[in-house]
């Protein structure tokens, strides 16, 4: 048996306590200082980090062939509408203007229909047309009179194929127009025999003859521009709005006008067709279309190069039963 008594410290033991406690003092330090370092290191980390840098595409966005401007939007959302269309009206244009062959087209962009192209891109599309449309064209064109009398059909065929790069003299192209009955009507009143200008050239070009003669409609006069090797559009009976929409394209137009309204002749054809013409039949060929809607006309019965209000135009297209033929690109 033994009891457990407070021993009195002495100098050995005091000085052996002294150390314990430095050396607990100097871990404690030590697991101190280390969780300060690894507190600064983290935070450091986190200081000198990078932040990921936002998914981003580029859109180029042309006018025809011709490089606009660049435009950087999200990979992983939409572009902000505003701010897009902000962009686009401060880099288009209002107004450009571009050549088509022999045409010179006046444009301007349609903003809020070129945002939404942007807008609706496919993730995989790098390139986007701009919207525009044209308001107005010049297509330049020979002013020709005509060499005779009833050649206005030559003289308009060979000023529009002049616009597709074919030349051919007038008297060349009324030689070739394919020619419907008898040189001059044969017999008396609406039971005469003549051609049919639906099927070539009737009467003569010089005139004379029992009528003076007459002309040719669309479908003998696209014939002879196939022979020279172009092929044009058949307008007639149309809306006048086609016309126009040809023009601000850059494509002129040959149409079938009436200087008056009348007179009027009948007679049959020798396949016993009948038919009924307006003896001031006439042709003229349009080469343009400014902003308010006027008409560039080249007419070749006066061999001048005028400016027509549509509503005169109209007028007068009507008389000829609204036919006309377009150029093609």
């Amino acid at each position: 048996m033994f009891s457990l008594r407070r021993t009195p410290a002495g100098p050995a033991s005091a000085a052996a306590a002294r150390r314990r406690r430095l050396i607990a003092a100097a871990l404690l330090s030590i697991v101190v200082g280390a969780a300060v370092a690894v507190g600064t290191r983290d935070d450091s980390s986190a200081t000198l980090a990078a932040p990921a840098a936002p998914r981003e595409r580029v859109i180029a966005v042309y006018g025809g062939q011709r490089p606009l401007m660049q435009i950087k939007v999200p990979v992983d959302r939409p572009p902000e509408r505003v701010a897009l269309r902000l962009a686009l009206t401060a880099r288009l244009t209002p107004g450009t203007i571009a050549s088509r062959g022999t045409a010179r087209i006046r444009y301007v962009y349609d903003i809020e229909a070129t945002t939404k192209r942007v807008l609706e891109a496919r993730s995989d599309v790098q390139r986007v047309q701009a919207v525009r449309t044209a308001v107005s064209s010049r297509i330049m064109a020979p002013v020709v009179r005509q060499f005779a009398r009833n050649a206005c059909e030559a003289a308009a065929l060979h000023v529009l194929l002049s616009t597709t790069g074919v030349r051919v003299s007038q008297q060349r192209l009324q030689a070739t127009f394919p020619r419907s009955g008898p040189l001059d009507p044969e017999g008396s009143g609406p039971q005469r025999i003549w051609g049919d200008p639906d099927l070539g050239y009737v009467g003569r070009s010089d005139g004379g003859g029992a009528a003076g003669g007459f002309g040719v409609y669309p479908g003998p006069v696209a014939a002879t521009a196939r022979r020279y090797g172009r092929r044009l559009d058949d307008l007639s009976a149309g809306a006048a709005a086609r016309i126009y929409a040809r023009l601000r394209a850059g494509r002129a137009v040959m149409a079938w006008i009436g200087l008056s309204d009348g007179p009027y002749g009948e007679w049959r054809s020798p396949q016993g067709k009948r038919i009924k013409a307006n003896f001031g039949e006439h042709t003229i060929v349009l080469t343009g279309i400014s902003r308010n809607g006027d008409l560039r006309v080249i007419d070749p019965l006066e061999g001048v190069l005028a400016s027509w209000s549509r509503t005169r135009f109209e007028a007068a297209w009507r008389l000829l039963g609204r036919r006309a033929l377009g150029a093609r690109a």
